[in-house]
């Protein structure tokens, strides 16, 4: 069986014609035909009943050109992945990122796309993940590591599962635990990041749930800010899990019990379609952290 075997049939099925397949195809009639034959002795069935008004697939035909498309669908699409890696070597990308990425190896992730694609120009702009989302729908940046939130104009691909946990002085009452409940924190005093912030989404919409609003008495990105406040009992912090086990020589860390998920996403404005560079950088982030 050859390709272009495979072509002549679907030519045929679509005219239902020798004499115009063998025009469109440009070869004779009986070169086609013989190549048909030769195809349907090798499979041991016929493809086409052939009459002296028109030539009709058979059941087996009509499975076969179904087969046929497939593979010439894999083939456009083989095509189209190959020309997109080729096309990348000028291209060019406008990554936003929330103020932590390093603790979630997507630093490490960067620079191993880079290596991979050294012609790919990168650019960074570092925001909260609210702020993010919007530049994203605004075509401001192309694409932006962020802790998934409601951006109804952002398509997601989420890239791992993270919780929220909570740290404390190791002389404050709850120190002595090793889990804790939203409602045992109904009544303490917050030191989260900024409402921009995918954290501070996540872990306020898991209190709401709980009832209850949390009391936040200072907002703070800054890890080594927030780690210090808590040092100094001014309150109770929200820190990524993956974050707080940096700090686990300064403070007590707690995990809330149900857990409190967070997704860390790959994000890309909704479109039905974006540039070569994009594609890959999707394509290779997504791969990178299924090897890991």
């Amino acid at each position: 069986m050859e390709l272009h075997q495979l072509e002549y049939v679907r030519t045929v099925a679509r005219h239902q014609n020798f004499t115009r397949a063998a025009e469109e195809i440009s070869v004779s009639q009986s070169s086609l035909s013989q190549q048909i034959n030769k195809l349907e002795n090798e499979l041991g069935v016929r493809l086409f009943d052939r009459t002296t008004r028109k030539v009709k697939l058979t059941p087996a035909g009509v499975d076969f050109v179904r087969h046929a498309n497939n593979i010439f669908q894999e083939i456009e699409d083989a095509k189209r992945t190959i020309q997109e890696y080729l096309s990348i070597e000028r291209g060019h990308i406008t990554l936003g990122a929330f103020p932590v990425i390093g603790h979630f190896q997507l630093t490490t992730l960067i620079a191993d796309f880079q290596k991979t694609f050294p012609g790919v120009k990168l650019s960074f702009q570092e925001a909260e993940c609210e702020e993010l989302a919007v530049m994203l729908a605004a075509s401001k940046i192309d694409l932006a590591f962020l802790s998934e939130i409601a951006a109804p104009m952002v398509e997601f691909y989420n890239l791992l599962m993270d919780e929220i946990v909570v740290v404390v002085n190791s002389f404050h009452p709850l120190a002595v635990q090793q889990s804790v409940t939203l409602a045992e924190l109904r009544d303490e005093s917050f030191i989260i990041p900024a409402p921009t912030a995918g954290i501070y989404k996540n872990f306020l919409e898991a209190c709401n749930e709980n009832g209850f609003n949390p009391k936040i008495i200072y907002h703070c990105s800054q890890i080594e800010t927030n780690v210090g406040l808590v040092q100094e009992n001014i309150g109770v912090g929200v820190l990524s899990s993956q974050v707080a086990g940096h700090y686990r020589d300064k403070i007590s860390i707690l995990r809330i019990v149900p857990p409190v998920i967070r997704k860390i996403s790959l994000a890309v404005q909704k479109s039905p379609s974006h540039s070569p560079a994009v594609n890959v950088f999707i394509k290779f982030a997504l791969q990178w952290v299924a090897s890991r």
